[in-house]
């Protein structure tokens, strides 16, 4: 019983360093494209963290997304994902390479100047129902070219990593 105790606990701190963690990051992309950061800000507080770490806690989130794209456009003019993986370091320490992160942003390529962005979360089957979310489509990636660039953030526990889309 101890120890799922301290497993909880564990997977709690870790869910919040997590979910903050990829908050700052994709502040950091958005701005770095020079688009406003408080939609980041507002879909944070209002719904995007609650679901990020009741998802994170319970092992269900696999993705989070942001999507550029034109307004009524069904299609992505760019993308990144932050893939979640639970088989964490393994180590008892919690890290980000924010430096390697905005390595990337060069090789991406900044979307359009004047589109849109949103942010989803995809998770596993069997996930917990979060109030106030609900499923929705994802734009088409046709045309884009993906490539990964690796572990962004490590915890004993979850692992978040990164891949952008671009044409």
């Amino acid at each position: 019983m101890n120890t799922v105790s301290v497993h909880t606990l564990a997977r709690t701190h870790t869910s919040v360093f997590v979910s903050d963690k990829l908050r700052n990051f994709v502040k950091l992309l958005i701005r770095y494209y020079g688009l406003d950061p408080q939609g980041v800000v507002d879909a944070w507080h209002g719904w995007v963290d609650r679901a990020a770490r009741t998802w994170l806690e319970s092992g269900h989130l696999t993705e989070i997304i942001v999507e550029f794209y034109w307004p009524g456009s069904e299609e992505a003019v760019a993308r990144w994902d932050f893939p979640i993986r639970y088989d964490g370091n393994g180590v008892d320490e919690m890290w980000i390479d924010r430096l390697f992160f905005e390595d990337s942003f060069q090789k991406a390529k900044a979307p359009p100047s004047g589109c849109s962005y949103r942010i989803l979360l995809r998770h596993s089957p069997g996930a917990p129902q979060v109030d106030g979310v609900s499923s929705c489509t994802l734009r088409s990636t046709s045309g884009l070219i993906s490539r990964e660039i690796g572990t962004i953030i490590s915890t004993p526990d979850i692992m978040a990593s990164a891949r952008y889309y671009r044409a």
